[in-house]
């Protein structure tokens, strides 16, 4: 007995539930038009790689950390242009120590460790293996155009890269991302 009316409470309970949220529910409300806004309003680029840091080293409580990730992100001349309708940004990158950024609790690696090591890495990778953030229109969705990498993984930006930025209405922006090297 006990049991079905623990049972019928939750089923009242739920049912209240539903009543109070679809009441708050007003009818007639305007119905908004989907954004045209398909802008890219900013570029940003960075370098991961991963490394492994011991943890209070030489104590009883030492802990080797494994595959920990070092991103350096880079300082970024970006000029935004408009050329002939083809719009974009021109992004010189560079970098020093302070691009550093080293994730969790300090180990027995230390930035200058991790700067040297990015330094060899980007000696040989260059524009290739870099993590490109864009910003756009809240609600847009952005394509990988002719071979560009996909944004979110790191990709090659040796060369010319051409992403659409899609707004809430179907509207689309193809926009240019042309990065060189100043390191």
């Amino acid at each position: 007995m006990h049991k079905i009316n623990h049972k019928i409470g939750r089923i009242l309970l739920g049912a209240l539930t539903l009543i109070a949220m679809g009441s708050c529910l007003k009818k007639g409300y305007e119905e908004l038009p989907n954004s045209p806004d398909n802008k890219l309003t900013a570029v940003s680029y960075s370098y991961r790689f991963l490394y492994n840091d011991t943890i209070q080293k030489g104590t009883p409580m030492q802990e080797i950390e494994l595959d920990r990730v070092c991103e350096v992100v880079f300082k970024n001349t970006a000029v935004a242009f408009d050329t002939n309708g083809q719009k974009g940004y021109t992004s010189t990158i560079s970098y020093d120590i302070n691009s550093v950024k080293k994730a969790g609790p300090s180990g027995s690696v230390t930035k200058q460790m991790l700067f040297d090591e990015f330094k060899k890495r980007i000696q040989k990778d260059q524009l290739a293996n870099l993590w490109v953030t864009i910003t756009v229109s809240d609600v847009s969705v952005v394509s990988p155009l002719n071979g560009a990498p996909v944004l979110g993984k790191p990709g090659d930006f040796s060369q010319d890269r051409m992403y659409r930025v899609t707004a809430a209405n179907g509207d689309a922006q193809d926009y240019t991302l042309k990065t060189i090297k100043g390191f």
